[in-house]
């Protein structure tokens, strides 16, 4: 699991690692500083050293990782790998799979996987090796794993720097514009710690595009770009201009949905659901550079079955 904070500096003539060391008191220094190292942590929206003075009018915001347990079991879980090579593997993570043990997730998850099967991992991180980005539980599609720690940090500068390029398919309600882009910053929702919103300021920035694919009355079907990595970004993003993702509960996308619609859209949307238990985003394509060779490579997952079997649904009874 992740924290996120967001604070406005306060002192002045201080390093932004001694800084955080005194508002995060229960991190330690070392994790703080890899934090920053790996862009982490921003001032002001851009990433600096932990060297780096702060002036007293800044704000900085980021995230850190949960401490858990030091012990990793080895679980012989079922993995896609669409690529390995010595730097780097590929994974089309399934639905449900959490990606690294956290609070109440201690096994089951893709790194629980990941040790049992690849005898190097990544270990800049302890509790969560060779794991370069996330993707939300539900959220299914491509994953790059680290092999090493020259590839980790090698792949976390492209993250941080937006040199990663990412294509998401979403099945979202209503009619979606048929193409435009979401800006604007993310923060943590005043209500539900778990959840984000848009917020007017102490937020994130961040930037997805859009185009829809398919107009599949009372849904659409979208491809997305986000142009950032904002923790639940694409989910919050369509939720902001009214087209939450189906089966999305945290941002208004659950059954409750239904009754926004005609009667006679009743039935189809009740089977949809029983089709269609989680989120309806899917990571379909990621293109990196790669950190030994520095080629250009392109690794796609295909659309999963519950979410082909639903667009099959809405396509039939159009």
């Amino acid at each position: 699991m992740s924290d996120s904070f967001t604070f406005a500096v306060d002192e002045e003539n201080i390093r932004l690692d001694q800084f955080l060391v005194k508002k995060l008191t229960d991190v330690s220094r070392s994790k703080i500083q890899l934090a920053i190292k790996s862009g982490q942590v921003l001032v002001d929206g851009e990433k600096l050293k932990s060297s780096a003075i702060l002036k007293g009018v800044e704000n900085v915001e980021g995230e850190l990782l949960v401490e858990v347990q030091d012990d990793i079991i080895a679980e012989d879980i079922p993995l896609n790998i669409l690529y390995e090579d010595d730097d780097l593997a590929i994974i089309n993570k399934i639905s449900g799979m959490v990606v690294h043990p956290g609070s109440g997730n201690y096994s089951g998850t893709l790194v629980n996987a990941l040790v049992f099967h690849f005898q190097s991992l990544s270990g800049l991180n302890d509790s969560r090796p060779g794991i370069v980005h996330r993707l939300d539980k539900d959220t299914s599609g491509v994953i790059v794993i680290a092999k090493n720690d020259k590839s980790h940090q090698h792949l976390s500068r492209q993250f941080a720097e937006r040199k990663v390029k990412k294509v998401y398919k979403a099945i979202a309600w209503g009619g979606v514009p048929e193409e435009g882009e979401i800006e604007g910053l993310i923060g943590r929702h005043p209500a539900n710690r778990k959840a984000f919103k848009m917020v007017n300021n102490l937020g994130r920035k961040s930037l997805t595009t859009f185009m829809v694919e398919e107009h599949l009355s009372p849904l659409s079907f979208v491809t997305l770009h986000p142009k950032t990595g904002r923790t639940h970004q694409i989910r919050v993003h369509l939720k902001s201009i009214g087209h939450p993702i189906l089966a999305d509960e945290m941002y208004g996308g659950g059954k409750k949905m239904i009754k926004s619609f005609h009667v006679k859209y009743t039935q189809l949307l009740n089977r949809l659901f029983k089709n269609m238990n989680r989120v309806a985003l899917h990571a379909e394509k990621l293109e990196v550079t790669h950190p030994t060779t520095g080629k250009k490579m392109r690794f796609q997952a295909p659309i999963p079955d519950d979410m082909v079997n639903a667009l099959n649904l809405l396509r039939n009874a159009q």
